[in-house]
């Protein structure tokens, strides 16, 4: 978990020694395989994940089709958070696109280290932070961009998706139909 350790520290958060052993003793690391479930629409999120390895996204299914709402990257968190916060039935599936491996704590244990430490509190308002500000950035992207602009975007930012993640999931990611991110493609290239 020293990882994860480094990424703190990189976002500013100074953590003791004593709040990390606390934290740390409390996390799980999990291996998935390319395809799993790790959570099905309508369970409830009890973990918070990091990611240490691999690719994930977060779907729902609406008319018999699979809309993607979010992907997730290494060293980046991955949960249903509002399930998670509100301890209600989750409203997407998160599959894992790769081989995945994760650091996760239970809601309890993470409600433990609140309470126990200082520093805890602080890891929990940067998550929220980092999670607010992805689904910000995409809503803004999603209220003032072009289909295209957000591809490219989304190119620059990411250019190994494409190796990663079949079209169909970017497209739907992106709010178009494969065919539409397919003529995109011609056009740009």
């Amino acid at each position: 978990m020293e990882f994860m350790k480094q990424f703190l520290r990189a976002n500013n958060i100074p953590i003791s020694e004593e709040s990390w052993k606390i934290y740390s003793e409390k996390n799980v690391r999990i291996e998935y395989k390319k395809g799993d479930q790790i959570l099905k629409e309508g369970e409830v999120e009890n973990y918070l994940s990091f990611v240490e390895d691999g690719t994930a996204r977060l779907f729902f299914v609406k008319q018999n089709r699979e809309l993607t709402t979010r992907f997730v990257f290494k060293h980046q968190y991955l949960t249903s958070y509002d399930s998670f916060l509100q301890r209600s039935p989750s409203r997407c599936t998160v599959e894992a696109l790769t081989d995945l491996v994760v650091w996760q704590i239970h809601y309890d244990d993470l409600q433990e280290v609140y309470t126990k430490s200082s520093q805890g509190n602080l890891i929990g308002r940067v998550t929220v932070e980092q999670i607010y500000l992805a689904k910000s950035a995409k809503e803004f992207s999603y209220l003032s961009e072009s289909a295209e602009e957000r591809y490219l975007k989304l190119m620059k930012e990411q250019p190994n998706l494409f190796q990663l993640i079949p079209l169909k999931h970017i497209a739907t990611y992106l709010g178009i139909t494969p065919q539409a991110l397919s003529r995109i493609r011609k056009r740009i290239s």
